[in-house]
Order: structure tokens, then C-alpha cells, then sequence
């Protein structure tokens, strides 16, 4: 098996894989080629951007959960290994540090419900997903993140210099860029919580991004009190450092730039 897939070929970290493996998009699986491929592992990106969609339990549940298992146990027993993406906001109400096996403890909404639900499901039966393995990333942003996040407002000013109204964004949070996530996860071989092992302050890394570019973030990004929400997370951070600072400034340099001439 020396073959990978990829499914969900528009998620924001398909980007950051090997130029060399396959995707294909979350609408057109083909299940029997993927029994006959041999694939040596394969990644189920998805579901990765539904976070800020304002939908009820059941509209997660749907995607999060009860597609993406029926998918896993169609494919898992023809291939080396699965990997499937939950997220690090299972442990928002921790402060400090926190690790993989903390039990999970956090400000409730759906989308991090059915997160809750898909790893209840995979890590309560591990007799039958022996070789299915989660990822938790913490934050990751792009210029490929799509509309309507904070970053991707961000990145537009960045990329092509246009005002963007945001919240407040003097608050921290741990930040990894996704091609840690992606390093990270095609070396699993067990679930694992990636971040940098540090809480960044957001303001500080939007204003060094716009200061190395030769930008006034004031002429770009305008707060707008309508935009901002109570912040319900505590400060918590990944206990295992996959990265730091300066990889996270150095990398999403090397991201705007490689976006602006491609």
C-alpha cells in the first residue's frame, strides 16, 4: 500500500498534502475503487469547515457523525489507515494546558456536539476502528479559509488590500498553521491534539503579518462592535508543542506570497 486519498479535495488543508496524492471530492467517492486501490492511508477532510454555519444538532450530526461513519466502515477494512478530523474545542472549558486523554470538557454548541459524538462512536469501539486514527487540531488559518471566518477577511486584506470590518481580536489563542496539522497527520499512528503548545495573541500576530508586508492594519481592518461575540472559551493550549511562533509567521508569509503569484 503506497497510495493516499484524500476526500473533501476543497477543504482548506487538502492544500498542504503532497502534490502526489489522489483527491477526490467528498461528492464523487467511488467506494469500490477505494477497496481495490490499496490505499495506504486515507484522509477524511470533509467536514473540516462547518464550524460557524448556523445550523442545529442534527444538520452536524448528519455530516460529522452519521456520514462520515457509514464512509469509515465502508472503507476501513480495504485500507492501511483513516484518518478523520475532530477538533481541539472538545477541551475549551480547560485552562492551561491539555492533552489527548483529558476528558472532554467544553461550552456546548452543535457543531462541537457532533465532534463529541463522531469520537464517542470511534474511540468507545476500537475493537472495529482499530486502524482509525483522530486528529484534534487546534486553530489553523489560510488564504484558503473560506468566507466567513475571521481569517479569511484577514487574508483578503492582506492579498488584495480591501477593508474588512472585524471584532475584537485582542485575545489569544493556540495557533498552528495547517501544514503542521497535515505533517502531524500523515505521520499518526494513534489520535493526537495539535498546537503549538502556546497561547498567541491574535492582534499581535494580525499586526506583525501586516507590519512585515508594509501595510497599516488600522487602513485595512476596522472594528465593528456589532461583530463582537462573548468568548465563552477559556485559555487552553495544546501540553505537546508540534510547532511555535515564528514557524506560524514564517509559514503564512510563505502562504500569502505563494497565493499572490499563483
Amino acid at each position: 500500500m503506497n497510495n493516499s486519498l484524500i476526500i473533501g479535495s476543497t477543504s482548506q488543508l487538502s492544500n498542504y498534502f503532497p502534490s502526489q496524492y489522489e483527491k477526490i471530492s467528498s461528492r464523487n467517492i467511488d467506494i469500490g475503487k477505494i477497496k481495490n486501490g490499496k490505499y495506504r492511508k486515507v484522509y477524511i477532510l470533509f467536514a473540516e469547515q462547518r464550524t460557524y454555519l448556523n445550523e442545529n444538532e442534527k444538520f452536524f450530526v448528519d455530516v460529522n457523525v452519521n456520514y462520515t461513519i457509514n464512509l469509515i466502515n465502508q472503507i476501513k477494512d480495504y485500507v492501511g489507515d483513516v484518518i478523520v478530523y475532530s477538533t481541539s474545542e472538545l477541551w475549551n472549558d480547560y485552562d492551561g494546558e491539555v492533552f489527548v486523554d483529558n476528558p472532554y470538557k467544553y461550552n456546548y454548541s452543535p457543531y462541537i456536539k457532533s465532534k463529541e459524538i463522531l469520537c464517542n462512536e470511534i474511540n468507545g469501539r476500537k475493537d472495529l476502528y482499530k486502524n482509525v486514527h483522530i486528529i484534534y487540531p487546534f486553530n489553523f488559518n489560510s488564504p484558503y479559509r473560506k468566507s466567513g471566518f475571521l481569517f479569511s477577511k484577514i487574508f483578503n486584506s492582506l492579498i488584495n488590500k480591501t477593508t474588512n470590518h472585524i471584532g475584537n481580536i485582542n485575545f489569544e489563542r493556540d495557533v498552528i498553521h495547517p501544514s503542521i496539522v497535515v505533517n502531524e497527520s500523515i505521520s499518526a499512528k494513534s489520535d493526537k491534539l495539535v498546537g503549538c503548545g502556546e497561547l498567541i495573541n491574535i492582534e499581535n500576530f494580525v499586526y506583525d503579518l501586516f507590519n512585515i508586508h508594509n501595510m497599516d492594519v488600522k487602513n485595512y481592518l476596522i472594528n465593528n462592535d456589532n461583530n463582537n461575540l462573548k468568548n465563552v472559551r477559556k485559555n487552553y493550549y495544546s501540553g505537546i508543542s508540534y510547532s511555535n511562533y515564528n514557524d506560524l509567521l514564517n509559514l503564512t508569509i510563505k502562504d500569502i506570497y505563494e497565493y499572490k503569484i499563483s
